[in-house]
C-alpha cells in the first residue's frame, strides 16, 4: 500500500556518518525528489478532475437546503419563545354582534396563535361621501351615505373606481390636487382569501364566491346579514346585468379598477364611547370588551349592536 504523502518520511537516499558523498548520488537524489513531486501533483489533479465530474446538487449545501439552514440559524440566534407558529402572525376577522332578545351576543374567535395577541378593534362605519363636488361647492364636511344598487347603506361595497361610476366620486379622499379612492382592488382581496378566478367566469360568480369567503364561518368570520354588503348601480347595470366575464373586464381595462370599499374606524375597548353613525344618526353610548379566554381563544362583547373588524397581531 502506498504511504500517505503527508506522513511518508522515508529518505530519498541514505548516507552513513563519515561516508564520502558522491556527486552522482546527490544528482540522482534531486531527480528522485522531482519525480516524486510530479507524481503527487498528478495524483491531486486526477482526484480534482474526478471530483469535478461528479453530479452536483445545486439545491443543497452541506446536505441542507437554504430554508433548512435558515431555520437552523434562527433556532440558534432567535429566542425560541418567539418562533414557533407566531412570529409576526396577523389575523383579520369580520364580526357582526347582534342583540337577540335584548341580550348582547358575544363573538368568540379561536385564533390558535398560542399567544395572547394584541387586539385592535374597528367599527365598520357607514360609507359616507362628500357632497361638495357633486353639488358644485358647499360645506366640504357635509356627507351623504353611499348606498348600493338596492339603495341600502351597506358596509361592504364593490364599485368601479372610474368616472363612469357616479358613486366613485364620493368614495374618495382629496388631499390637495390628489384624489385617492377608498378600498382595495378586487384582485388583492381575492388573493388574500386564496380565490382563483378564470377568464371565462362571469363577474357575478366571482362576487358570489368572494362574499362567501369573506363571511365564511369556517374561517372564523361571521355570516353577515345580506343588507350589509352589495355593489353600486353602475356595477349592477353595466357589469352584472350584461353578464360580463373576467376576460371581458380585463380586456376593457375595467378589472384593475374594481374595488371593495369598507370604512373601519378604530375604537377603544373596555370603555364607553359615542358612535354617531347608527341607523337614526343619534349618538348611542357603547362599550366593547375583549377577554382572552386562553392563548388560543378570545371573546368580544358589546353593549349594543355593532359591526366590527378585528385585527390580531403577535
Amino acid at each position: 500500500m502506498q504511504a500517505n504523502m503527508q506522513t511518508d518520511t522515508t529518505p530519498y537516499d541514505t548516507f552513513n556518518p563519515g561516508e564520502l558523498i558522491a556527486a552522482e548520488r546527490l544528482n540522482a537524489m534531486q531527480v528522485a525528489i522531482k519525480e516524486d513531486i510530479h507524481a503527487k501533483v498528478e495524483t491531486v489533479q486526477d482526484d480534482l478532475d474526478e471530483f469535478k465530474e461528479q453530479p452536483v446538487d445545486a439545491d443543497t449545501f452541506g446536505g441542507q437546503t437554504p430554508d433548512e439552514w435558515k431555520a437552523y440559524y434562527d433556532e440558534r440566534y432567535v429566542l425560541k419563545a418567539d418562533l414557533e407558529g407566531s412570529l409576526g402572525q396577523y389575523r383579520r376577522y369580520f364580526k357582526q354582534l347582534a342583540l337577540p332578545s335584548g341580550t348582547p351576543l358575544p363573538a368568540l374567535i379561536e385564533h390558535n396563535l398560542g399567544r395572547y395577541p394584541v387586539v385592535s378593534l374597528f367599527e365598520l362605519a357607514e360609507l359616507r361621501g362628500e357632497l361638495a363636488e357633486l353639488r358644485g361647492g358647499g360645506d366640504p364636511n357635509e356627507t351623504e351615505v353611499v348606498r348600493d344598487a338596492d339603495k341600502i347603506p351597506v358596509k361592504f361595497l364593490v364599485y368601479y373606481a372610474g368616472h363612469r361610476d357616479p358613486d366613485a366620486a364620493r368614495l374618495m379622499t382629496r388631499a390637495g390636487t390628489d384624489a385617492l379612492h377608498w378600498g382595495d382592488p378586487i384582485q388583492d382581496i381575492l388573493d388574500q382569501f386564496g380565490l382563483q378566478v378564470t377568464d371565462t367566469q362571469y363577474f357575478d360568480d366571482v362576487l358570489n364566491d368572494l362574499w362567501g369567503k369573506i363571511f365564511d364561518p369556517g374561517l372564523e368570520q361571521d355570516h353577515f346579514r345580506r343588507n350589509s354588503y352589495g355593489h353600486t348601480k353602475y356595477v349592477q347595470d353595466q357589469l352584472l346585468g350584461n353578464s360580463r366575464t373576467v376576460k371581458e373586464l380585463k380586456d376593457g381595462g375595467v378589472w384593475p379598477d374594481l374595488r371593495l370599499a369598507i370604512r373601519p374606524q378604530m375604537i377603544p375597548t373596555n370603555i364607553s364611547f359615542d358612535s354617531s353613525e347608527r341607523a337614526d344618526n343619534a349618538p348611542v353610548p357603547n362599550t366593547v370588551q375583549v377577554f382572552h379566554l386562553s392563548q388560543n381563544l378570545l371573546e368580544i362583547r358589546a353593549q349594543n349592536k355593532i359591526d366590527l373588524m378585528v385585527v390580531l397581531r403577535t
